[in-house]
């Protein structure tokens, strides 16, 4: 998928990276990055099936598709290479280099300053940029004849970095694999298995007395239960609410009527040596006819 904001002009109001990114915020001029308060930390937490939530998340994993797109491209074409824990986006790694060259090719030309102070426009001509990925620079006509690919490792995508300090370098907290995760959780369910055992030896300590707001609750609580049943008997496989037993019911009698009504028996039965019962699903039939 290219730049969707390739024809879009450039307004004051636009943080440098919303059009580079072609950021899908509508209802603010800022970029995703831009717009994240949030303090910057290491580690993020993102949520995994069957684990839960870890520690291996990136800050830029729940923004929008292009934004996430622009920089996972590039944080893969910094040079030299940065984990994900050690960016500080937007502001690290730094992209004024890559968002002035980028610039150059949405407005078509280079600004060039001869010695004497005069300046001259240049014509940047290059793949069209609504072809182009979020991250990357255009292809030259030369490298589109050539059949170029554009990815992180073609040197004009390639940013350099000002190498971190050692202590910028050396991260607080590793990354928390899954297979850890796991093991933490399961050494969490042990302990609260023993925690349980060792509560089961213990004599039970009397509960306060409820308040009239906590029967109440109970109450209606119970009421449902009558009605619908504890929550193993919704959760059966043959289970069927007591709501649909009514209207399966109303049905088959209006269908008995309509298949009477097709048949010219409209009359009403006789009633004489009928239990109540029978006389009573008699008048419903009636009813319903």
């Amino acid at each position: 998928m290219g730049t969707l904001t390739a024809d879009c002009p450039r307004l004051d109001t636009h943080c440098p990276h919303k059009l580079a990114t072609s950021c899908r915020l509508t209802s603010t001029p800022q970029c995703c990055a831009c717009a994240d308060e949030r303090p910057h930390s290491r580690l993020y937490r993102v949520y995994i099936d069957g684990v839960g939530f870890v520690q291996r998340g990136t800050r830029w994993q729940s923004y929008c598709w292009f934004c996430k797109e622009f920089w996972n491209n590039r944080l893969a074409a910094t040079d030299p290479p940065l984990e994900a824990s050690q960016t500080q986006i937007p502001l690290i790694p730094d992209q004024t280099e890559f968002l002035e060259r980028w610039f150059e090719f949405h407005q078509g030309y280079r600004t060039a300053r001869a010695s004497d102070g005069t300046q001259s426009r240049i014509a940047v001509i290059g793949e069209p940029l609504r072809e182009v990925s979020p991250g990357f620079l255009p292809r030259t006509l030369a490298q589109l004849r050539a059949g170029r690919a554009n990815d992180a490792s073609r040197p004009e995508n390639r940013t350099r970095q000002q190498r971190l300090t050692s202590e910028e370098e050396r991260p607080e907290d590793t990354q928390q694999s899954i297979e850890d995760a796991l093991d933490e959780l399961l050494a969490d369910a042990s302990h609260d298995e023993e925690q349980q055992e060792q509560a089961g030896d213990m004599p039970l300590p009397l509960s306060p007395p409820l308040s009239r707001h906590e029967l109440r609750i109970r109450q209606a609580r119970n009421n449902i239960m009558r009605v619908f049943g504890s929550r193993e008997d919704v959760q059966r496989d043959d289970y069927e609410s007591p709501l649909s037993t009514i209207f399966n019911r109303a049905e088959s009698r209006y269908q008995q009527a309509e298949e009477r009504r097709a048949n010219g028996d409209t009359a009403a039965p006789p009633t004489e040596n009928m239990t109540a019962r029978e006389r009573r699903e008699v008048e419903e039939q009636i009813l319903w006819g």
